[in-house]
């Protein structure tokens, strides 16, 4: 028997690159849902067929930091002990609502992904893109 995808169930992230293991940023991390995967993954790439000639090769582009970007903003639910630079206090997540894929949307706003070094944008992005994926247990279940 499968088992389905919650598509509403988020789980918790600490970074590898936090260096405070005693009490470390916790990142919620949620799933971008199908028809907001498509949207992202589409978004972010481009694929051109070959032309007439049959000795061109198609092309394909992808602009990896867009596509981390926007998952960043539609897959981070939450997060708690992440300092703003300017004032060293933790942040308040507050979401924006934007239209999207369809439909209205909640997202990080664009001034809190800024904060994130590109590395931990890149953990981040990485994480959130593969969530769907069932683990091992998930799929014995």
């Amino acid at each position: 028997m499968l088992t389905g995808i919650d598509v509403t169930a988020t789980r918790k992230h600490v970074s590898k690159l936090d260096p405070d293991k005693d009490n470390p940023t916790t990142f919620h991390i949620g799933l971008l849902d199908p028809t907001l995967r498509a949207e992202v993954d589409d978004e972010s790439s481009t694929y051109e067929m070959s032309s007439t000639n049959p000795n061109d090769k198609a092309k394909v582009k992808l602009n990896w930091n867009k596509r981390q970007i926007t998952a960043i903003k539609f897959g981070l639910k939450g997060m708690d002990n992440f300092l703003d630079p300017q004032t060293k206090k933790p942040i308040d997540l507050k979401f924006e609502a934007i239209h999207y894929a369809g439909k209205m949307r909640d997202v990080v706003p664009d001034r809190i992904i800024a904060m994130f070094s590109s590395e931990l944008r890149s953990e981040l992005a990485e994480v959130i893109l593969n969530e769907s994926r069932l683990s091992e247990d998930e799929q014995k279940n």
